[in-house]
């Protein structure tokens, strides 16, 4: 008994030491963590699934290493031939009647859009800001959620917010840095300025 203590406890301290660690990290470079990637699936890749994708495995480890709620979620990172934006936030129609743990997260890339050719630093920017959205669909609630979507797609106004929303969200989780060097809605002086005011800024 004392043993599977012993190993639960050696777990929980490796994953909260692995956590503290990821959070303080200025830039992600690929040569210094593509090596950490046996390391980073054993922690974080339990309930990550890629169809197309496997290349943007070490970057989605990256960013989910950010939200420990979302690590307990099934997320499956899909790139495929789609119209629209080069990625983008989206879930199961099935999570309006399944429980926290079986709830189904998608991140939806465009096939040949930039995310395949970014640095991994950009690319953990990108897929961190849309886990943020997978953080306000959960604090939501799942009608409220399909209401805001629909008024996503009528309101610029709303959907800027939105979308400055899932940052700053991000920015909470230790991802400022990365935003830095990547974000389509919120400037860098605006980036700057939460890390200050959260204390994670010059």
């Amino acid at each position: 008994m004392w043993r599977i203590s012993l190993l639960l406890t050696l777990t929980f301290l490796s994953n909260v030491l692995a956590a503290q660690f990821l959070s303080a990290t200025d830039y992600y470079k690929e040569t210094t963590y593509s090596n950490q990637l046996d390391s980073l699936r054993n922690i974080y890749g339990e309930h990550l699934t890629y169809k197309n994708s496997d290349e943007l495995e070490l970057a989605t480890l990256l960013a989910i290493s950010h939200y420990p709620l979302l690590q307990n979620r099934k997320l499956k990172v899909i790139i495929k031939k789609v119209k629209g934006a080069p990625v983008e936030a989206s879930f199961s129609p099935f999570n309006v009647i399944l429980p926290s743990k079986s709830k189904l997260y998608k991140i939806i890339i465009q096939e040949n859009s930039f995310m395949e050719r970014m640095s991994l630093n950009k690319q953990v920017a990108a897929l961190s800001h849309e886990m943020a959205h997978f953080i306000q669909y959960e604090e939501s609630g799942y009608f409220p959620t399909l209401f805001g979507l629909l008024r996503y797609v009528s309101s610029d106004k709303y959907r800027i917010r939105f979308e400055k929303s899932a940052d700053r969200i991000a920015i909470e989780h230790g991802l400022g840095p990365q935003l830095l060097d990547f974000s389509f809605y919120t400037s860098e002086s605006e980036i700057k300025a939460y890390m200050k005011k959260l204390g994670g800024g010059n």
